[in-house]
């Protein structure tokens, strides 16, 4: 075996501005409202949020139903969403959310809650109303108005316009079998579940990867075969915080090839989608392709900033929790940090643009790692090896239509 891709050293300037990139996740730059805000509606959106239950998660599921969306909260622990959910649905939100089980350590779990969703997403256009995308020709916000008596409503499908990849986790052990939870949970999960949920995504829906900005301090060596083809990750650290910090570095990386291969205006996804406006076919190369240029979905690694949420749980022990108190003060909320989610998620100035990396609803540029094509070419494939699934497409009845 031999090393096959490294990150880059880290340039001068990433180093030089450690300081100011750590105060600036303390320091919370809010978000004026207006075509730049957080007032957009997104009635009638169909949108996916992992970790909803509790921290940025809620609060994103929150932001989405306040606008209109129909929210699916796709959370391990169903009795703690149950709770959220029925807490969202108290505040008279004009919005809808639904629990949904989802263990994104497990990959059998992923591929049973897509298998799920392709159901729920299967409706007729009577159903549709203001619950979800109906996309079949004539379906508007009053579903079936308009059908004439005895006539058969039209069979249509909704699609999922927005996917937020929240759940996470750090500073946890390591599994029984030694491998990294923080790659399994924080990168490989959210990989499976996007790659499963891409047939059922059209032209302007958006992925948004929940990274950070502890990215910068990342590093990612894969290894190849004797052929020099990439083969797997190297597990050169046993730390948590830099098994954390590489799995950000991952999210970020995977963010790029998504959008070298199904962003606006990619050529990959010119014929990845149809035309009909369906889903992202199975597998690239279709003959039908999108009409017009700029076709593609949207897909961004945002970083909310220094955030008191569940997660800080796994800093320290119970007992020792205490210690965090003189800081929480400096830290974001919850809800400050969903802003940028949000903004990800919703604003019309984001349609079309393939925004790589945003920090307080501001373009960043990401580490050098992270614009390194070759590496986020190579943790793709090595991603698909890993959890035994093709490079290209899906694999036959897991998740395509």
């Amino acid at each position: 075996m031999k090393p096959l891709a490294q990150t880059p050293a880290k340039a001068e300037s990433d180093t030089d501005a450690s300081t100011a990139r750590a105060a600036g996740d303390i320091v919370h730059h809010p978000i004026a409202s207006g075509p730049l805000g957080l007032d957009t509606s997104m009635k009638g959106k169909y949108c996916i949020v992992t970790g909803s239950n509790c921290g940025i998660g809620l609060q994103v599921a929150r932001g989405l139903m306040r606008r209109g969306a129909h929210v699916i909260m796709a959370c391990r622990n169903m009795t703690a969403c149950e709770q959220a959910a029925a807490v969202l649905r108290g505040e008279g939100l004009s919005g809808s959310c639904a629990c949904r089980v989802v263990d994104l350590e497990n990959p059998s779990s992923i591929r049973a809650f897509v298998s799920q969703q392709a159901q729920e997403l299967a409706v007729s256009t009577d159903s549709v109303g203001n619950s979800g995308s109906g996309r079949a020709s004539g379906v508007g916000g009053d579903g079936a108005a308009g059908l004439r008596g005895g006539q058969q409503p039209q069979q249509a499908r909704r699609y999922v316009d927005v996917l937020v990849n929240n759940a996470g986790v750090m500073g946890v052990p390591p599994a029984s079998d030694g491998s990294d939870r923080h790659l399994t949970t924080n990168h490989l999960g959210p990989y499976l579940l996007t790659r499963l949920l891409l047939p059922h995504m059209t032209h302007g829906s958006r992925i948004i990867n929940v990274a950070s900005r502890v990215h910068y301090t990342g590093s990612l060596s894969l290894v190849s075969d004797p052929n020099g083809r990439a083969e797997t990750i190297r597990n050169d650290t046993h730390h948590w915080f830099w098994q954390y910090c590489r799995s950000k570095l991952c999210n970020v990386l995977f963010t790029a090839e998504l959008q070298r291969r199904y962003g606006y205006e990619s050529p990959f996804a010119l014929t990845a989608f149809r035309s009909s406006g369906s889903g992202v076919g199975v597998g690239i190369g279709s003959s039908r392709t999108l009409e017009g240029i700029g076709g593609g979905i949207g897909a961004h690694a945002v970083s909310p900033g220094l955030v008191d949420t569940g997660i800080l749980r796994y800093l320290l022990p119970g007992q020792l929790q205490w210690l965090l108190a003189p800081l929480r003060p400096l830290f974001r909320t919850p809800a400050q940090g969903a802003e940028v989610v949000l903004y990800a998620a919703s604003s019309p100035e984001l349609q079309g643009r393939n925004t790589l990396f945003l920090h307080d609803c501001r373009e960043k540029q990401p580490s050098a790692a992270a614009r390194d094509p070759r590496l986020a070419a190579d943790l793709w494939r090595v991603s698909a090896a890993l959890l035994g699934m093709p490079e290209e497409g899906e694999e036959p009845g897991k998740g395509s239509r």
